[in-house]
């Protein structure tokens, strides 16, 4: 009996490009003297973050933080705890929308 569906290579691509790299961080994130990216999280690796001083359970997405030219100073932040901090320096309107919705990546 013949398959019901075609072959993946057989299959049109999507014609929309991802909106940005899976690394890239949200628009938001970025703070000039700051390089930014966005990881899933390693299975088998715990990071503490500097913001909350908890455990980043491994798995977890979260931020990578590293100010401009120091690559020792690489730092793991939760997301929410970096949308914080950059609130706190005043790089990031410091109320949170009314709306409740989340800002936009």
């Amino acid at each position: 009996m013949p398959r019901r569906h075609g072959a993946a290579r057989d299959r049109v691509a999507s014609a929309t490009p991802p909106l940005r790299p899976a690394s890239a961080a949200p628009a938001w994130a970025s703070a000039e003297g700051f390089s930014v990216r966005a990881v899933s999280g390693e299975r088998d690796k715990r990071y503490t973050c500097p913001g909350c001083q908890q455990m980043i359970r491994p798995g977890i997405p979260h931020l990578v933080v590293m100010a401009e030219g120091d690559v020792e100073g690489r730092r793991h932040w939760h997301t929410e705890c970096w949308r914080r901090e950059l609130r706190r320096l005043g790089l990031i309107d410091p109320k949170p929308s009314r709306s409740g919705r989340r800002e936009p990546d």
